[in-house]
Formats: structure tokens, C-alpha cells, sequence
């Protein structure tokens, strides 16, 4: 099969759809993988994103605290309202 045959899956109840094995094989999908999901004109998309771990994000945060008004805290404090908001 090409990466162009389609494949069948169903939603579930909880809103909630398996990717078949062979495409996640295909495209590195494994448990806790972020995907976003982008609605078109044509229908859904389905992209794979890649987030930093925290270290290299705690680096890009202290790289440019030297150019930026905000303190470490305020980043904090915003991170967590981030992740509380997507709950």
C-alpha cells in the first residue's frame, strides 16, 4: 500500500479515532504523540507536531530573558495557565 490509499476508521462516542497501525508505523505515531488538527475546506487534516522537552524550552526561555521585560515567574505563572486552559 502507498501512502495514498486510504484507510477506514470510525469516531467513537467519546469523539475519539484509532489511526490504523500501518500509518503510524509509517509516520512515527506513538502513544502521546501530539497531532493538530486543521479543519479545511476539503475536511480534517491531521498533523504531527513535535514540542520541546522541557530543557530545551527552559534554554529558550533563559536565551532570550536577557532581551525580554518578563521574569522567569511571569513565565511560569503563564505556562501553567496555558496547560490548565487546553484541560
Amino acid at each position: 500500500m502507498s501512502t495514498d490509499d486510504p484507510e477506514l476508521t470510525t469516531v467513537t462516542s467519546k469523539g475519539q479515532i484509532t489511526i490504523p497501525s500501518r500509518l503510524r508505523e509509517e509516520f512515527g505515531l506513538e502513544q502521546g504523540t501530539k497531532l493538530m488538527v486543521v479543519p479545511t475546506e476539503h475536511g480534517l487534516i491531521l498533523k504531527k507536531i513535535e514540542l520541546p522537552s522541557v530543557e530545551e524550552f527552559q534554554a529558550r526561555v533563559e536565551e532570550r530573558a536577557e532581551t525580554t521585560d518578563i521574569t522567569l515567574d511571569e513565565i511560569n505563572d503563564l505556562v501553567h495557565k496555558g496547560r490548565s486552559d487546553d484541560e
